[in-house]
């Protein structure tokens, strides 16, 4: 479990996070909400040590991986996508090539693994950043807009591997403006406004 108790975090004199209270269990599919600028990214940042309250604290039961999607993804442009992987894969020595070449299947770019990731539509590059958040087998996934720009096929297969995975007993975040109640069956649905949770 990861508990979040009072955290506030002020960032250039604006308070971006605002007395968050907030549990995290084990299995929790979380859809959270709320307009731009509210603090969702924020509070993901928070959630996996990117960011530190500046008040309140965050207590966790046990070291938890995270996976994560936030903000804009980077990668190597002039490399290819399996170089980016590899690249990835090589900080932790988790994962074999073999593994790597699952999800680029399981992700539908395989045949695209020797291409330069420069060539890349922004909904392939969003799936191989799903990909980079996913294929070491995380704890946690924390994914800000992680449906942006891709085709309704390929969104398809996402939403059937993000079930799949949950099914594991992992914790998932999404952080999203749409709503995907109809794909997903989130236990809990989060609303944000104004870096408040309005709603839990």
């Amino acid at each position: 479990m990861i508990e979040i108790i009072n955290a506030t975090k002020i960032l250039k004199g604006k308070t971006v996070l605002d007395q968050i209270n907030l549990q995290l269990q084990e299995g929790d599919f979380i859809l959270l909400k709320g307009p731009n600028g509210c603090g969702k990214t924020m509070l993901l940042r928070m959630i996996c040590g990117l960011i530190t309250p500046g008040s309140g604290e965050i207590k966790s039961d046990k070291a938890y991986t995270c996976g994560v999607i936030i903000e804009n993804p980077s990668f190597f442009e002039g490399e290819t996508a399996k170089y980016n992987l590899k690249y990835l894969a090589s900080l932790n020595h988790r994962i074999t090539d073999l593994e790597i070449d699952r999800y680029l299947q399981m992700f539908d770019l395989f045949e695209e693994r020797n291409k330069k990731v420069r060539t890349f539509s922004l909904g392939m590059k969003q799936r191989l950043a799903l990909i980079q958040a996913m294929m070491e087998d995380p704890d946690i996934l924390l994914l800000d807009e992680p449906f942006n720009a891709i085709d309704d096929e390929n969104l398809e297969n996402v939403y059937h591997i993000l079930n799949e995975f949950h099914k594991r007993n992992k914790m998932i975040v999404v952080a999203s403006h749409g709503d995907h109640s109809d794909k997903y069956e989130f236990n809990r649905v989060i609303q944000m406004n104004r870096g408040k949770i309005k709603t839990d």
